[in-house]
């Protein structure tokens, strides 16, 4: 008996295909942890890009993101020690 005088076979066939696939599609998009490594990667290409191909954008971001950070941990320490007194 061949699958052409079975249909029900070759149709279980297709869904257990689409299942196998939404189920890599699921784990694809539900794998946190690989999605920020891959992000994390891609980052680090295009700031070493960055760094390559314009030296003084990358020193003025760094400076910028120091700059922040610091504007950042100074009014932190500011409440901190307004709340202290």
């Amino acid at each position: 008996m061949s699958e052409k005088q079975h249909p029900g076979i070759e149709e279980a066939a297709v869904a257990r295909e689409e299942l196998y696939t939404t189920l890599a599609q699921l784990r694809d998009r539900l794998d946190y942890a690989q999605r920020i490594d891959d992000a994390a990667e891609r980052a680090k290409v295009r700031i070493a890009e960055e760094r390559r191909e314009r030296p003084l954008v990358f020193v003025a971001g760094v400076a910028a993101v120091a700059a922040v950070a610091g504007l950042a941990v100074w009014g932190v320490a500011k409440a901190i020690s307004k709340s202290l007194r």
